[in-house]
Formats: structure tokens, C-alpha cells, sequence
């Protein structure tokens, strides 16, 4: 059997409270969960003792994914986060903290959510083992930034495969892309019946204006547009050849002929059709 690459490390969450009060790993964070629930009266422990009395008040813990980290490194990683939220306050029943301090999170990559959450709970709190407690002044900040200038992950710019290479690259993909699956759509999506301002549409053509593109990606891209593509009228008769998509969009609009492309329906009495390419 196949070892598992990836391991969940993830929390409990009070109910009542809506605060964090245990941290684990998992390679199967459901069923983890469901021992959790069905094992409490196994032993005396202070979790034990926590996941009864919520229950005994009618309610259940909350699981939440706090990251997914590489297989080989999740002892490293729990032992983080139990040690990373003690510092910032929160009660957690686990036995031990896992180190004196966080270590660093130099080359981690964390959700929106789970960013937030460590911004918020930080904000207005000193680190307790600099500065004796207290907040770090002006010219402390200013000396921690520009120490901080110029210095460059050593993942920046790679890809999966060149980082992970391209078996546990391909696994990984599909990981992420399972996981993201129905986040962002429709009414989740964070700009669901909204549109973006003058100015920020200006920021995002620059910004697209120097992008620059790889000779494989150009290819690809350039490859994509020489679909040919059929006019017909409605009785099916052909009308016009297009030598590619670009050639069909000065004609029709990209938005309106994509979507044609999908319902069928016809525009202004005619039909489009895109030459089918097989898959080699």
C-alpha cells in the first residue's frame, strides 16, 4: 500500500464558545474526528474531559482544517501550531505545547482564513519573550524591516515539479484542486454581484500588460486560438470558415460567442460550431 503524502493537521473548536481548544493530525481528519466523539470515555484526559462536557450539554466540537502539510514534516508542524496558539492565548486542552516558542514559518503558505484568524488574535498583542512583554517601538520595526529587505524564499519562482517533482506534483494538484472544489462558487464567490471599480480595473490590465509569458505557455496559448471554427445559417448550410478563434471573435464578441458555444442558441440567425481536436 502506498504511503500517504499528505496529513491534515487541524482543531476542535468549542461550540459555545467558538474558541480553539485542541490541535491534532490526521491523514483521515473525519474519521479522527468520530473517534474523538466515540472514544472520550476511554480515558481521564483534559480533552476527554472537555469533548463530555460538551456534549453533555447537548452540543459537539467543531472540527477545522488548520493546515496540510508533507507527510514527513506534520511532527514538526503540530508541534507549531499547539506551541503557536498557547502563545496567543488560546486554552488549549492538549498535554504538551511542543516547544518553548514558534519556530519559524519561513516558506509556508496558509489559507485567507486561517491568516486572518492568527492576524486577528495577534492585533494589539505584544510577543511575550521580546521586548519584556512590551510592544516594539517605531525604530524596532523599522530595524526588523529593513533586515527583512531583499531576502527571498528559496520556493519562489519554482514549480511543483521542480519542488516536489512530478509524481507527488501530480498528486498534490489534485489534492488542492478537490479541496477548492464549490468554494468560490456562485454566491461564495467574493465578488458574487459585484463589479470592480474603474481604478481597479486599470491595475488589473497593467498588470496583465507586463505580464510575460513562457515560449511553451505562448505556444499553448497560440495553439489554442487556431481552432477552426464553422458559421452556419439554420438550415444547416455553411456559411464561413474561420482559420481561428481570434478570427470569430472580431466577428462576435468573446463573451457572446463562449456562451453561444455552450447553450446553442443562435445569434442573429446563425450557428457557430469549433472544429473538434482529438486528444493525443
Amino acid at each position: 500500500m502506498e504511503k500517504t503524502e499528505i496529513t491534515y493537521i487541524y482543531g476542535l473548536i468549542d461550540p459555545k464558545t467558538n474558541e480553539l481548544r485542541y490541535i491534532g493530525k490526521s491523514i483521515n481528519p473525519k474519521s479522527r474526528y468520530r473517534k474523538h466523539l466515540s472514544e472520550r470515555f476511554l480515558r481521564e484526559t483534559y480533552k476527554d474531559r472537555w469533548i463530555r462536557s460538551v456534549i453533555d450539554s447537548g452540543k459537539k466540537p467543531h472540527i477545522e482544517i488548520i493546515d496540510i502539510v508533507d507527510t514527513t514534516e506534520w511532527v514538526y508542524w503540530e508541534k507549531f501550531y499547539i506551541s503557536y496558539y498557547k502563545m496567543l492565548g488560546a486554552n488549549l486542552t492538549n498535554g504538551t505545547i511542543g516547544g518553548d516558542q514558534p519556530p519559524s514559518t519561513k516558506g509556508r503558505k496558509h489559507s485567507k482564513e486561517s491568516r486572518k484568524k492568527m492576524s486577528d488574535s495577534k492585533k494589539g498583542k505584544p510577543i511575550p519573550w521580546l521586548n519584556n512583554g512590551e510592544n516594539r517601538s517605531d525604530t524596532h520595526k523599522k530595524n526588523l524591516s529593513e533586515s527583512l529587505k531583499g531576502k527571498k524564499s528559496e520556493k519562489k519562482g519554482k514549480t511543483y515539479e521542480e519542488i516536489y517533482g512530478l509524481e507527488k506534483s501530480k498528486k498534490l494538484r489534485k489534492k488542492l484542486s478537490e479541496s477548492h472544489k464549490g468554494i468560490y462558487s456562485g454566491e461564495k464567490h467574493p465578488m458574487y454581484g459585484k463589479k470592480h471599480s474603474d481604478e481597479a480595473i486599470k491595475k488589473i490590465k497593467e498588470k496583465r500588460s507586463q505580464q510575460v509569458f513562457s515560449e511553451e505557455s505562448f505556444q499553448k496559448r497560440s495553439n489554442a486560438n487556431k481552432i477552426k471554427v464553422y458559421k452556419y445559417n439554420l438550415d444547416g448550410i455553411l456559411i464561413k470558415i474561420y482559420d481561428s478563434l481570434g478570427e470569430a471573435y472580431k466577428e462576435v464578441s468573446v463573451k457572446r460567442l463562449n456562451k453561444h458555444f455552450k447553450n446553442g442558441e443562435p445569434i442573429e440567425g446563425f450557428i457557430w460550431k469549433k472544429e473538434k481536436k482529438e486528444n493525443t
